[in-house]
């Protein structure tokens, strides 16, 4: 259960985190908010890592840690600089929507491709959700 409740956490936090980065693109433009929620992020790293010895400790391996292994910040940086930019024609709700049908789809491509079970109710939702937010963005156009 605590899980979910951790998932549920990040979700909202994710929400807070991309409004207050596009008020950040607002003031500063892109390239600049970016730049800053990345540097406060990895200020924020810091003191975790300096201050709380667990964290410490899981950084004794990052030399040993295959090049690829820090994709996952480069493709932090372009999804956050994606989603400031998709943020200035998007309301926040299709945003957020748009967000999770990626993560879907992207979740259901790579469970297939390392050999999990396929399932057209997954892809049935996937779609069902593509459809809301087009809805919704007719509806809002009137």
């Amino acid at each position: 259960m605590i899980y979910y409740l951790c998932a549920f956490l990040m979700g909202c936090l994710n929400v807070i985190n991309r409004t207050v980065g596009f008020q950040a693109t607002k003031h500063l433009g892109n390239n600049s908010g970016t730049l800053m929620n990345y540097i406060t992020a990895s200020i924020g790293a810091s003191i975790l890592v300096f201050f709380i010895p667990q964290y410490r400790e899981g950084c004794t391996h990052l030399m040993d840690a295959s090049l690829i292994l820090y994709l996952g910040g480069v493709f932090g940086v372009i999804a956050f600089f994606l989603n400031v930019t998709s943020l200035h024609k998007l309301n926040l709700f299709q945003s957020g929507i748009m967000i999770l049908i990626g993560q879907l789809t992207a979740s259901f491509i790579l469970d297939f491709a390392f050999g999990f079970t396929f399932s057209l109710s997954k892809m049935i939702g996937i779609s069902v959700l593509l459809l809301g937010v087009l809805y919704d963005k007719k509806v809002s156009s009137k």
